[in-house]
């Protein structure tokens, strides 16, 4: 075993004993690792239905073409950093915010108000109203899709994901099935259908109608007495999947 190999061995010792550095930069660790040890990917990319593989294997496919030292050297010095990094307890921050929300008190005059920005929200969406929607929108809102490890950050973020969603899906048409109010804002479950035109976020266009159901979470500013953006989780049912041969 050559010098560098065995530095890249305790680096990978230590990185097995880090705190989580959040889900971009373990992709990046992911993916040099597979290329010290393997090189260029060859696999086929994961289909839909396993969005964590598709995740790793793009993270791995990123670095195509790089020498298997040069990731080794690069690894090496990702979890250098990471060691040196201090480290913040991100599940405390929000377990801690958490706990402030539960505290809200429930008052039906803002319960009016939420709902009635909701449905301005939702009917703004109907219409393609872009202006529309980022008037329920404080101005640094932040739209988030957890899954995808994505974020689009003010109005012009927001105004980004709403012209690449509507882009892709021209014809998109959300059909509410559950929804609860309260203080700490509006979570909606909805069905939604479109002919999927153009790419989206890592989705390949396919041309047919689509069905998916999503869950979106809209957190309530009392003070603003707006919408802080939208926390978006995705479900694609097997009948997709089957459809479209995915696997």
């Amino acid at each position: 075993m050559s010098k560098l190999e065995q530095r890249f061995a305790a680096a990978a010792e230590t990185a097995r004993k880090l705190p989580p550095p959040g889900r971009a930069k373990l992709l990046e660790l992911y993916g040099l690792y597979k290329q010290s040890h393997e090189g260029d990917a060859l696999q086929q990319r994961p289909g839909l239905a396993n969005l964590r593989g598709r995740a790793k294997h793009d993270a791995w496919t990123a670095l195509q073409g790089m020498a298997r030292e040069a990731a080794m050297r690069r690894y090496i010095a990702l979890v250098a950093e990471l060691q040196a990094a201090p480290v913040y307890s991100d599940f405390a921050d929000r377990h801690s915010a958490a706990r402030e929300l539960l505290k809200r008190p429930l008052n039906s005059a803002e319960y009016e108000i939420i709902r009635d920005l909701w449905k301005a929200h939702s009917l703004a969406e109907d219409d393609r109203d872009i202006e529309g929607l980022l008037a329920t929108l404080t101005p640094d809102c932040r739209y988030e899709l957890p899954q995808l490890d994505r974020t689009f950050e003010g109005h012009a973020g927001a105004t980004e994901f709403y012209e690449r969603l509507l882009g892709a899906f021209p014809d998109i048409d959300f059909r509410l099935t559950s929804i609860v109010i309260g203080p700490q804002g509006v979570v909606e479950e909805a069905r939604v259908t479109g002919t999927h035109e153009q790419n989206w976020l890592g989705f390949q266009a396919t041309n047919e109608e689509v069905e998916f159901q999503v869950v979106i979470f809209f957190p309530w500013d009392p003070e603003k007495q707006l919408f802080r953006g939208e926390r978006v989780w995705l479900s694609f049912g097997r009948e997709y999947y089957d459809r479209y041969g995915i696997v």
